[in-house]
C-alpha cells in the first residue's frame, strides 16, 4: 500500500472523530440547556425550587430508550443508510422542538412547557441510540479509545455551549433570543451528519436487532455488573456538589463557569488523556485507577468539610469540583471504550444503548438517595461515608473484571478483539 493510502485512511479517520465529537456535541446542547442553564433561569424567575428539581423526570426517555432501540437498528431509509435516517430525522425534531420552546416559553402554560421538554428529550436520547451505533461501527476495535474521547469532548462542548453560552445570552438578550441561537447552533451541527459514509453491505444483519438476544449475550451481562458496582457510589457524591456549592454562597454565574466552562475545558483534557492512557492499557484498569482516585478524593473533601477548611479557603471546594470533573471524565472514557468493546456490531445501537440506559438508570437511583442521606449526616459524614462505599465498590469491580475475563476470554486489551 502507498503512503498516499495510508495519508487517504488517516484523513477518513480524522473526519470520522469529527463527525463523532460534532455529532455528540449537537445531542448535548438541548440537555446542557436543561441541565445547567434552565435551573438557572427559573431560579430568577421566581420558580420554586421543588419544580426545578422536577425538571429530571424529563430525563425519563434516556433511562428506557433501549424499549425502541432495536428499532433504530432495524427501520431506516436505504437510500439515506442507516444511521443518517435517524440523525438527520431526530436533528430537526431538536430543532423544531428549541424554536417552539423559544416562541411560547411559558405563555401557554406549564403543560405545554413540560410537552415541549419531553418532545426536545425524547429525541435527543432517540438520537443518541444512532450516534452510538455509528460511534461503534465506524471505529475498528484499536480505535475504540478514540471513539470514546470523542464522545467526551463533544459533550464537553455540548456542556458549555447549551449551558454557559446560552446562560449568558440569556442574561444579555433574554428567552427568545438565547433559545433561537441555541436552535441555530443545534441546526449548524447538521452539515457533519451529511459527511457520514456508510457501508450499506455491512449493515445487513442475518437476524434482526433484538433486546432479547442482547441481554442473553455475557458481555452484555458482565458489563451490567461493572456499571451496578462502578456508578452506584459516583451518582450521590456528584449529585450533592450543585447544592454543596450554594450552601457555600457561591453564586449561579459562578457556578455556571466553574460547571460549564472550566468543568468543560478540564473534561477535554481529561478525555484526550484519557485516550492515550487507553493505548497503554485496558479499559477496566484505568477505570480503577480512577475509582481509586475517586475514593481518596471523597475522603479528602469529607476531612475538609469536618475539619472547616472550606470556611478558610472559599475557592478549595471549586478545586474538588475541578478534580471530580477530572476523574469522572477519565472514568466516562474508560468506561464507553468498555461499553464499544462489549457491543456486537450486528447490533451496536441496541448494545451499547442497554449499557447507557442502565448507567443512567443507576445514576438516577443513586442521585435520588443523596438528599436524604446528606441532610441526615451532613456534607462532611457524607463523603467519609461515600469513601467507605466507594472503596469496596472498587474491591468489588475488580472481582466482576476478573470474573469476566474468564467467562469472556477476548475481554481485555481495548486494542484487541471483543
Amino acid at each position: 500500500m502507498t503512503s498516499i493510502d495510508n495519508n487517504s485512511l488517516q484523513r477518513v479517520s480524522m473526519l470520522s472523530l469529527s463527525v463523532v465529537i460534532v455529532l455528540y456535541l449537537a445531542h448535548a446542547l438541548p440537555l446542557y440547556f436543561y441541565n445547567v442553564a434552565l435551573p438557572a433561569i427559573l431560579r430568577h424567575q421566581g420558580v420554586d425550587l421543588r419544580w426545578i428539581g422536577m425538571l429530571s423526570l424529563l430525563y425519563i426517555p434516556w433511562a428506557f430508550k433501549f424499549f425502541w432501540a432495536p428499532l433504530i437498528d432495524r427501520i431506516y431509509i436505504k437510500k439515506l443508510g442507516k444511521r443518517k435516517t435517524w440523525l438527520l430525522f431526530t436533528q430537526i425534531a431538536l430543532v423544531l422542538g428549541v424554536l417552539v420552546l423559544a416562541f411560547t416559553q411559558f405563555s401557554y402554560g406549564l403543560t405545554v412547557f413540560v410537552v415541549v421538554g419531553l418532545w426536545i428529550s425524547t429525541f435527543a436520547a432517540t438520537q443518541d441510540i444512532a450516534i452510538d451505533g455509528y460511534t461503534v461501527e465506524t471505529f475498528s476495535e484499536s480505535e475504540y479509545r478514540l471513539g470514546s474521547m470523542a464522545q467526551s469532548i463533544g459533550v464537553a462542548l455540548g456542556s458549555m455551549l447549551g449551558g454557559a453560552v446560552t446562560l449568558w445570552l440569556y442574561q444579555y438578550y433574554g428567552w427568545e433570543t438565547a433559545l433561537i441561537c441555541l436552535a441555530a447552533m443545534t441546526a449548524l451541527t447538521m452539515f457533519a451528519i451529511f459527511q457520514i459514509k456508510e457501508k450499506t453491505d455491512e449493515h445487513i444483519e442475518k437476524q434482526p436487532p433484538s433486546l432479547i438476544r442482547a441481554f442473553k449475550r455475557p458481555e452484555i451481562l458482565w458489563s451490567l455488573a461493572l456499571i451496578f458496582s462502578y456508578r452506584i457510589v459516583e451518582a450521590p457524591a456528584m449529585a450533592m456538589l450543585t447544592p454543596m456549592l450554594i450552601d457555600q454562597k457561591w453564586s449561579l454565574a459562578q457556578i455556571g463557569v466553574l460547571m460549564s466552562v472550566l468543568g468543560a475545558g478540564v473534561g477535554l483534557l481529561a478525555a484526550i488523556s484519557a485516550a492515550f492512557l487507553l493505548k497503554k492499557v485496558e479499559a477496566t484498569q484505568l477505570l480503577i485507577w480512577a475509582g481509586w482516585s475517586r475514593t481518596v478524593l471523597y475522603g479528602l473533601l469529607g476531612l475538609a468539610i469536618l475539619l472547616g477548611w472550606l470556611n478558610h479557603w472559599h475557592v478549595l471546594l471549586g478545586v474538588f469540583v475541578i478534580a471530580f470533573l477530572a476523574i469522572r471524565y477519565i472514568a466516562m472514557t474508560s468506561l464507553y471504550a468498555y461499553f464499544m468493546q462489549n457491543s456486537s456490531k450486528q447490533q451496536a445501537g441496541t448494545d451499547f444503548t442497554i449499557l447507557v440506559c442502565f448507567e443512567l438508570l443507576i445514576y438516577f437511583i443513586g442521585g435520588a438517595s443523596s438528599g436524604f442521606l446528606a441532610k441526615a449526616l451532613g456534607y462532611g459524614q457524607f463523603y467519609i461515608v461515600l469513601t467507605i462505599a466507594s472503596f469496596i465498590s472498587i474491591l468489588l469491580s475488580i472481582v466482576i473484571i476478573k470474573l469476566s475475563k474468564k467467562h469472556i476470554p477476548t475481554t481485555g486489551n481495548i486494542g484487541k478483539n471483543a
